[in-house]
């Protein structure tokens, strides 16, 4: 294609650089993404401090897979299979299936190929551009993209694929016309949780936080949801009894790192058929002091969450378009190539005087 391109490489060892890539061409059957603006995570944080959690993950990286950007370049092929062309702005599904295994062809079971932006292949990897923090992005042929709408920014945008997440977890735990749901944990990922068992008709959202996320509970109310509660202030069982009129929740989502929280989502739940998600990680610290009896005494739920469907992906994107104000509203804080540091400490909260609902890295020009 010609010229270079400019991306963050996270080495494994808490340090990154800004590095200079030649802008690469489309792989066959594929196509080139310029880069808009990618979503920063807890996740992106693992991976740059080479806490590895992804099967087949690289290090050296360019990272980011919460990606929106514009067609650059487009093989015919690949303009044929997505209904795509140069100009148009998508949404990037991380998951890449191969097509060709067993169980591609079967349509069933877990790709034994699969790769995923931002994870799984490295700067060294043919060009080294396969992740968000990239100005420039190879697309695969089987790459799953969706047409994103251009009445919100890119920037705006990146709060697709959590946001799909979110609504593949509430789904999870058939969240339905009715519900009391508890969100515990108040980050991004906590309140599009909040926002997507909104849109499917929960009757009460409340989300509970520490005195230290005073931006985020406001987001929250900010959202549409009914109550929020600092457990710090507060006893959240008690409160939650009170608001709930003593029916408690009858749907708890636990997106905190807390282990404790684990104990308290159990004693959340309603007395009998509630639903827990459990989908923020411990990072593999036990958790300790759990009554097991008050799941089987209340006839209890517990439904592990981890990512999204292609379906989910979709549906994030159409929910998007139809209520521009859930991304509006979690717009968060913005930085560029030059900035990341900074980005990577908002995301560990210890940038000081800062706080931050959502951070994104927005490429210039």
């Amino acid at each position: 294609m010609g010229g270079t391109a400019r991306a963050a490489v996270f080495l494994g060892d808490g340090t990154y650089e800004v590095r200079e890539f030649a802008v690469p061409a489309p792989p066959p059957g594929g196509a080139v993404l310029k880069v808009e603006a990618v979503g920063m995570c807890g996740s992106d944080v693992m991976q740059f401090h080479g806490q590895k959690h992804v099967p087949g993950e690289a290090s050296p990286v360019v990272p980011g897979h919460e990606i929106v950007g514009r067609i650059h370049a487009i093989t015919p092929e690949a303009a044929a299979a997505w209904g795509l062309a140069e100009g148009d702005r998508v949404c990037v599904d991380e998951i890449v299936k191969c097509g060709r295994c067993k169980t591609c062809l079967a349509g069933a079971g877990l790709c034994t190929n699969l790769q995923l932006y931002g994870y799984t292949m490295g700067a060294d990897h043919e060009g080294g551009l396969w992740g968000g923090y990239g100005e420039y992005l190879r697309l695969l042929p089987n790459t799953h993209l969706m047409k994103a709408p251009e009445s919100l920014t890119a920037a705006e945008l990146t709060v697709f694929e959590p946001l799909a997440n979110a609504l593949n977890w509430v789904a999870s735990v058939r969240v339905s016309p009715g519900d009391r749901v508890v969100v515990q944990g108040p980050g991004h990922q906590g309140l599009l949780c909040a926002a997507a068992a909104l849109a499917c008709g929960a009757s009460q959202v409340i989300v509970t936080g520490t005195g230290a996320d005073e931006l985020r509970l406001k987001t929250a109310l900010a959202l549409g949801v009914h109550h929020m509660v600092d457990v710090d202030a507060e006893d959240v069982v008690a409160r939650v009894g009170e608001l709930t009129g003593g029916s408690m929740a009858s749907v708890v989502m636990d997106l905190t790192p807390v282990p404790a929280a684990f104990r308290t989502a159990l004693d959340l739940t309603a007395l009998s058929g509630a639903r827990v998600a459990l989908a923020g990680l411990k990072h593999f610290t036990p958790v300790d002091g759990v009554l097991v009896d008050l799941i089987s005494l209340k006839n209890m739920s517990i439904q592990g969450c981890a990512g999204s469907t292609p379906s989910s992906m979709e549906q994030a994107v159409r929910l998007l378009a139809d209520r521009p104000e859930i991304a509006r509203t979690m717009a968060g804080t913005h930085v560029g190539l030059d900035d990341v540091e900074h980005g990577i400490a908002l995301l560990e909260r210890r940038a000081a005087g800062e706080d931050a609902v959502h951070v994104s890295l927005v490429h210039e020009g």
